[in-house]
């Protein structure tokens, strides 16, 4: 049976340069710029590696260490060029084969992340971090039913990984699984009381499920913003959860907030406008229905620009096409 080769070819195309195997270290500048590193001057650990991998282009090490560096600054694009040159030197390093991966979703390729976690499947099958990393991809792509097995293989292989756990969860609310989604939501609450993120979803799924859960809901939220006070995301889904429940006067002061943060949010200008109406303030409600008229028009221009340089793009691709085949002829 024929084995999927990696799919080098795109992630060397999508950054642009071709791949080489090299050998080399320097340890002097990996200490140094690990040193940097652990004081939080990682601008300055970047510019050491980009400076020595530069002047010692077969140095491996250096290719690798200034990868992790530039994943860390998030800067996923660079990472790629650097970790996929380490990558294919080192097929069999789970470490930067993983890290590769990561930085391709990270650069929002997760196709590209898919065929290449894919194509190395054979070699990292065994290990949960790669099939947590194949599912986050997955699901990414909103492809719960792929993501879902991954998140259960993951789980298999390793049973508290939590976050896996928390993706699963996701996946099975999207599929209908309520009764299942809602306990391990719950579980992971209680389970890890610390995790603001854990308590905020699990009161956003319990105020999404009707009025008789709202009470849970809301010391969800509650919860979630004794652990990280003013988060403006438990702010809304608090909000959010109130206004579901008809509480009007309690959610106004905290769309009111993140209109301020944020006047840009389409939804907050939404919320307030109907807000306001209920509560027998008509100019108010007008202010804010206007505002919020005037904020789709402008996505709905962006999207419709956006979709008239995708059509001229497709369009021009496909007449150079043509051409090519008329030249063949």
């Amino acid at each position: 049976m024929l084995q999927k080769s990696v799919p080098w070819l795109t992630i060397l195309l999508i950054i642009g340069m071709a791949g080489a195997g090299f050998a080399a270290s320097d340890d002097d500048v990996i200490l140094r710029a690990s040193e940097l590193m652990r004081t939080g001057r990682v601008v300055e650990a970047e510019g050491i590696l980009s400076s020595a991998s530069a002047a010692s282009p077969d140095s491996l090490v250096l290719h690798g260490a200034l990868g992790k560096v530039l994943f860390k600054e998030q800067k996923y694009e660079d990472a790629v060029r650097e970790l996929g040159l380490v990558a294919q030197a080192s097929p069999d390093s789970r470490e930067y084969n993983m890290l590769l991966a990561e930085a391709l979703m990270g650069w929002q390729h997760f196709q590209v992340a898919i065929d290449f976690l894919q194509a190395i499947q054979p070699r990292f099958d065994q290990y949960p971090e790669f099939h947590y990393d194949l599912g986050f991809a997955f699901y990414s792509m909103n492809k719960v039913n792929e993501a879902t097995a991954e998140f259960e293989q993951t789980l298999r292989l390793a049973p508290t990984l939590d976050r896996a756990e928390f993706l699963l969860a996701s996946c099975l609310a999207q599929q209908g699984e309520t009764a299942k989604a809602l306990a391990m939501f719950r579980k992971l609450a209680k389970e890890h009381p610390s995790n603001e993120a854990y308590w905020v979803t699990l009161g956003e799924y319990l105020g999404g499920m009707g009025r008789q859960n709202s009470a849970e809901a809301l010391n969800a939220c509650r919860r979630a913003l004794r652990i990280r006070p003013g988060d403006a995301h438990a702010e809304y889904i608090t909000a959010t959860v109130l206004l579901k429940n008809e509480k009007f006067a309690a959610a106004r002061p905290i769309f009111e907030k993140l209109e301020k943060l944020n006047p840009k949010v389409l939804e907050v200008h939404v919320d307030l406008a109907r807000i306001y109406a209920r509560l027998d303030e008509p100019e108010l409600s007008r202010r804010e229905a206007e505002v919020a008229r005037k904020l789709q028009r402008e996505q709905n221009d962006v999207l419709a620009e956006w979709q008239k340089r995708k059509a001229e793009f497709e369009h021009g691709n496909g007449q150079a096409a043509e051409s090519d085949g008329l030249q063949q002829h």
